[in-house]
């Protein structure tokens, strides 16, 4: 099963509060300027690669990823976004996956039960998968599609493997999202001065999507335990 998320758009290369290293993670500082359901519901929990979770996005796939999970002994889930650039160009990447453990019988979220991964393997966006052109295409750009639809089976196969072929940078991943809830955290949930490595940023509004967020919606609503 393939599933889109929102991740980190592109920043200035001098930029100190993300830094360029190509990773493709979540929108954890909500700035990415499609996302607005997450900025204002105040977090973005998926892909939650940090504890190898799929927590709250898309319901009905993960209630889906339960049942297959009776049928099918190995289920995966790879994940895809739409990276947006500074010069306003976007492209659409299969950055990852997870093998599927198990569905929690505890944990629910939005009336589905958590995912958990037995095991994540995640690449950098030179590493990733380019797919944009399949997308344009074929306009399934929201879409969750599966090895059960025989126009998708063979193309999902064949990005896993060609993502095992790649460099794995999964701990990177994990590391550079901790560092931004911290960041995030710290400068979110406070009165006062915030972003302080931002201060003298010569982009500002012109090209950096968390000012303009922050323009536009202010703090997201408190969600701090989160980013602690």
């Amino acid at each position: 099963m393939c599933v889109p998320y929102y991740s980190i758009p592109e920043f200035p290369p001098e930029c100190k509060i993300v830094k360029r290293e190509g990773l493709l993670t979540r929108d954890v500082l909500l700035c990415n300027p499609v996302n607005s359901f997450h900025i204002q519901g105040g977090v973005q929990f998926d892909p939650h690669i940090e504890t190898m979770e799929y927590i709250n996005c898309q319901p009905k796939v993960r209630l889906s990823i339960a049942d297959k999970m009776e049928n099918y002994d190995d289920v995966k889930i790879l994940f895809r976004t739409r990276r947006l650039r500074i010069d306003g160009r976007s492209d659409v990447l299969v950055t990852g996956y997870y093998l599927v453990g198990s569905a929690s019988e505890t944990e629910m979220c939005r009336d589905a039960p958590v995912i958990k991964a037995l095991r994540a393997r995640f690449v950098t966006a030179n590493d990733a998968i380019d797919i944009t052109a399949l997308l344009d295409r074929t306009r399934a750009y929201r879409s969750c599609f599966t090895t059960e639809n025989p126009e998708w089976g063979d193309r999902l196969r064949r990005w896993i493997q060609q993502i095992d072929k790649r460099r794995d940078a999964t701990k990177k991943y994990v590391k550079e999202i901790r560092r931004l809830k911290r960041v995030y955290g710290k400068n979110e949930f406070r009165i006062g001065p915030v972003y302080g490595a931002c201060g003298d940023c010569p982009h500002g509004n012109s090209r950096c999507c968390l000012f303009r967020r922050r323009d536009r919606y202010g703090s997201p609503p408190d969600f701090p335990r989160h980013y602690q």
